[in-house]
Parts: C-alpha cells; structure tokens; sequence
C-alpha cells in the first residue's frame, strides 16, 4: 500500500494486491498493519509534549526521572539524558537474539536487560541500534507525565495525545489480533526448505514491553494524518496543534552519525526515532519499520513538501520499500528513476534468486529420527529441539518455531524458517553430554542441553 502527501494534502492512497492470500482479501488504505519502528517517532513525539510543558527537558539526567535506572557503566548512567535514549549514540549494544524474549518479559526485564548490556563505542559518537533502550524513553515519559512505570500506561498517554487527537482510529499498540478489526494484514516470508520465491505465513510473534520502539498497528489512512502532522510541524490535518514546532525539530535533527557507504547518500544521521540526510543533494527524512514480515517505510522530502508511505507484507519488502523511496526521490528531483530500480532488480536477483537455486543442492529436509535423538530435547534459556510427525527438526522457544534442514556435515543444520533464518545450528556429542551452538551474523551462542 502506497500513500503520497503533498502540501498537507493526501493525492495519492492505494492498497494493492492481497492483505490474506489465503482468502485473497484486497489491501486498502484502511487495512491495519504493524508499523515496527516507524513508532519511535511517536515516542519521540510524545516526549516532546512533555517537553513543552515543562514536565522535562531533553537534557534531564535518566536518573532524575527514573532513579533505578541501570547499565553496565555508572559514568554512563550518570551522563544518560532522555535524548540520548532516543538518538542511538549511547554505545550500549542489543544482542541479536534478545528480541526472541520480548513476549516473556515484564517492564522490569526491560531494565534488567538494558542494565547487562555493553557499551562497545564511544559515548555519542557511536551508532548502535537499539530498541530496548529506545523503548525505555517511553516509559520514562509515563513517569514525568505522572503515570506509572508500566506498558498500559504508556499505552494510555500515546492513545490520548496522539492517536485520539489524530483521529486515527485504526491505530492501536497490541499484541493480541482479536483486538484489531477484520481488515488486517498477515505478514509473509520466505523459508530454505522448498522455494524462497512462495508466500509463507509468518507467524505472529509478540513486541510486548518494547512497545514504544515499534508495537504499532496503523493503517495507511491514519498514518497520513501522521505524516501530514509532522509535516506541518506539530499541526493537525484539521488545525490542531499537538505540539511545539520548535521541541518537534529537534526529534529530527541527526545527533548520531550513521555509517553510510552509498555515494548519492550524505550527511547521514539518526535522530530521535528519524534519520536524516541528502538523497543527490535532495534533503530527506524517514524511518522504516520492520516486524515479522511487515515493512514500513515513511519519507518526508521537506523542500517539496512531499510525502511517501510504503506498506509492503513481506519480508522481501525491505528492498521494494527502499527501491520505491530512492525512485521516488529521483523522480521529485527530476532525475530518471531507472538506473536506481535496476539496481535493486539486480540486488533482489543476486541475493535470492540465486540462493533459491542453490536449495536443490542441499540434502532434503527430512533427517532419520535415529540420527537425531539423541540431541532432542530441551537446552539451557528455553531452547528445546524436537522432531515431528514429517521428520524434520524443529528448533523451539517461546513464540518461536523454526525448521532446521542439515547441511552436509556431522549435526549441523541451516535455520530454514523463523526469526533465526539463515543461521546455522551446530550440536556436539561428548558421553553425556550435548549443546547447541547457534551461530548468527557471526556471533555464537552455546546452549548445554539439559533434559
């Protein structure tokens, strides 16, 4: 689905193809979609109200809000400002499997989870990515806003600040599907077991207590009036002023130089819950978002006053939201958008079409249940390994289920489907002893099995 804002006025808005394939129901503007990150800017927003009332400043110490407050580094707890929460230069670094416990944990898991964190650059000078941290900030806010330290109170504050006041009435922070209306989108993706080129269901796993860094359902016509918000610097569509243009500017201004090896790209730079730069000279702004197999991307191109917002439901929507963005922002400086949309053509072609051929060459999916028992069963943090009724391995944990197909080799197997895809799953046999390495983006995790 695609929207297109000019001049505070939407001039374009189409859903396309299926929002279910399955029953084949039409996308449309007003379809609910999981927005993933493009909900910081919420959060960067409603900290900016508070601002405005002076129930904060974008300075004020972490600790002077939240005592408790923890990392790994007391000068940098003690530095921390609600800014520096929002901006991605705290040098502190998520763990790229952490995300598979969010369903589990409670607001004060967050913290404890932040608080064992490592800081592996330097203090606002680094780019590190990092939703847990962000997500703390709206927390934060519920306590300067007089509430209490919780995700329904956070959820309350955005509900009658923002989405009330909007009018977006579509939009709502869940995990639970029997709360959104008929008209919402699965997601899909793509497994290493038959063909990456299908449409498989994802299943939906929850954001829980990280809400306030992308927990978001929106639709398109209620994103409009988002965007359009923005856009107008904290005015409404309808004339109402929601907050100070002056404390909404500085959620935009870049404070954390992002690394950036594109030649057309400069001045790249993370905000609060937006990144900015120029696009050949073109200045922009956005955000993209990205959730089981949702994609979000949302633009604004402030010299022409435009727009854009792409809802794609499928894991390869990354490259089509990107290739949109770029072609969209040739066209809005008057270049040929062509060279750029070949370019991704070339990208999707080289990087998934030719790891589709190679499945054919792997051994099948399905593995002798004699072969494997002995490493089925549960292993330390909730992983639990366990063959089903059509012979493949299943590697288990809360939310979680991915298909593990082996590769040539002694127990070890490729993560075919599931949040881990990609990765690759080793066991080791020693007497009685057995654990699972699972290796991602080239950083190993050892779990000892223990029933």
């Amino acid at each position: 689905a695609v929207a297109v804002i000019q001049d505070g006025e939407v001039i374009y808005s189409q859903g396309f193809g299926s929002r279910n394939v399955a029953t084949g129901d039409p996308f449309t503007p007003q379809t609910q979609f999981r927005i993933g990150s493009t909900t910081k800017s919420m959060t960067s927003l409603l900290v900016a109200q508070l601002v405005d009332e002076g129930k904060l400043s974008w300075d004020t110490p972490v600790t002077e809000i939240y005592p408790d407050f923890q990392t790994s580094d007391p000068e940098l707890t003690a530095q921390l400002t609600l800014r520096d929460l929002m901006g991605m230069g705290t040098g502190l670094e998520s763990d790229d499997l952490v995300s598979l416990d969010w369903g589990l944990w409670t607001e004060a898991d967050l913290f404890k989870a932040i608080a064992a964190q490592t800081a592996v650059g330097e203090f606002r000078q680094h780019y590190a990515y990092n939703n847990e941290v962000y997500a703390s900030a709206g927390y934060l806010a519920a306590l300067a806003a007089g509430e209490s330290l919780t995700l329904e109170s956070y959820k309350t504050l955005i509900q009658s600040r923002l989405f009330d006041p909007l009018g977006m009435s579509s939009t709502i922070i869940t995990d639970d599907r029997s709360q959104l209306s008929d008209n919402y989108s699965e997601s899909y993706g793509f497994t290493l077991i038959d063909s990456i080129t299908n449409a498989d269901l994802v299943l939906p796993a929850p954001i829980n207590v990280v809400a306030p860094a992308g927990a978001v359902w929106s639709s398109l016509e209620d994103m409009s009036r988002y965007v359009i918000t923005q856009m107008n610097g904290g005015v409404s569509p309808d004339g109402t002023r929601l907050v100070s243009e002056v404390n909404l500017a500085i959620t935009w201004e870049a404070q954390t130089v992002m690394p950036n090896e594109e030649p057309e790209i400069e001045n790249l730079g993370y905000g609060m819950g937006w990144v900015s730069g120029t696009y050949n000279g073109l200045p922009f702004r956005y955000h993209d978002g990205g959730w089981d197999g949702y994609r979000t991307m949302m633009t604004i191109f402030p010299d022409t006053q435009t727009g854009l917002i792409i809802f794609c439901n499928h894991l390869f929507g990354d490259l089509f939201n990107n290739a949109l963005m770029y072609a969209f922002g040739e066209m809005l400086d008057g270049g040929d958008p062509t060279p750029i949309l070949d370019e991704f053509h070339t990208v999707f072609d080289e990087n998934y079409v030719s790891i589709d051929a190679q499945l054919g060459f792997l051994p099948p999916p399905e593995v002798d249940p004699a072969v494997v028992a002995p490493l089925l069963g549960d292993y330390e943090q909730g992983w639990t390994l366990e063959q089903r009724a059509d012979n493949r391995l299943w590697l288990i944990r809360p939310n979680w289920e991915m298909v593990l197909r082996p590769l040539p080799g002694v127990d070890i197997y490729l993560v075919s489907s599931g949040a881990a895809i990609g990765a690759t799953a080793q066991f080791a046999v020693e007497g009685d002893e057995v654990t699972l390495t699972l290796d991602l983006a080239g950083e190993a995790w050892t779990f000892a099995k223990v029933g």
